[in-house]
């Protein structure tokens, strides 16, 4: 199994890009679960079973736009133990729900199966997700996840515009990471006491490391105003946790 999952993190996932409307998109949507293993049953299951289900998802139009992934923890603080979250994302609401749609009405064979693989009545989430900036192929095998408060009287818009000034002078400055902000919807814990979710990627593992020698160590609020003015709205983020992704339908 281990051999199997080191295979799969080889490979990246179209996880952060939104190429279904128009390159000027900045929105999609996106599903998350939590997913724990049943006893005696692993990653290899699961491997299988997306397997199936991508060869189904490829008999319907209803499913074309969705694409999906399963985040495999590597840091994280385990107070919510989890083997993996699952990810499907859609360009907008309506290609979503069409695939919520079909999956419903048609996949109930596939969702007998997957019961047997995983525990029910973990964590579903359904979320915005507004685009920020991509790593240059717009792939992505490393993905960082904060829960993050605005500063008083600071709007999700003023942020966002901040941010994106902040990711383009980054970028000029050798900022490989693509970013997001991400505002859960349905599924949301009773207390989770945040605005938004700031997630960071990059390519590789790697490549996040990198990115702390090449950018985040030589930024400073002296030599790089769009961070001094990012700063200056306050806020704070934290709950850091850290995921490889095992790329499931591109």
């Amino acid at each position: 199994m281990k051999y199997l999952l080191s295979l799969s993190l080889l490979f990246s996932f179209n996880l952060f890009s939104d190429d279904h409307d128009s390159q000027e998109s900045e929105w999609n949507v996106a599903e998350y679960y939590v997913s724990v293993f049943k006893e005696g049953k692993d990653m290899d299951d699961m491997m299988r079973w997306a397997t199936k289900w991508n060869s189904w998802a490829n008999e319907t139009d209803d499913l074309k736009d969705y694409r999906s992934a399963m985040l495999v923890p590597y840091y994280h603080s385990g107070e919510q133990p989890h083997d993996f979250v699952w990810v499907g994302i859609s360009p907008n609401p309506e290609a979503h729900y069409k695939g919520n749609d079909h999956w419903f009405n048609n996949g109930t064979k596939l969702l007998a199966e997957l019961n047997k693989i995983l525990e029910q009545g973990n964590q579903t989430t359904y979320t915005w997700q507004r685009v920020v900036s991509e790593t240059p192929s717009g792939q992505a095998s490393y993905a960082v996840y904060s829960d993050c408060k605005l500063g008083e009287g600071v709007t999700a818009d003023d942020f966002y515009e901040a941010y994106v000034a902040y990711a383009k002078a980054a970028k000029d400055m050798g900022d490989v990471a693509g970013r997001k902000m991400i505002f859960p919807q349905s599924g949301v814990p009773s207390s989770w006491n945040y605005d938004f979710v700031q997630l960071v990627s990059t390519e590789t593992i790697a490549d996040y490391g990198k990115n702390w020698t090449n950018f985040w160590s030589n930024a400073t609020a002296e030599s790089m105003p769009e961070l001094k003015a990012l700063s200056d709205l306050g806020g704070s983020c934290e709950n850091e946790r850290t995921y490889g992704i095992v790329p499931v339908r591109n």
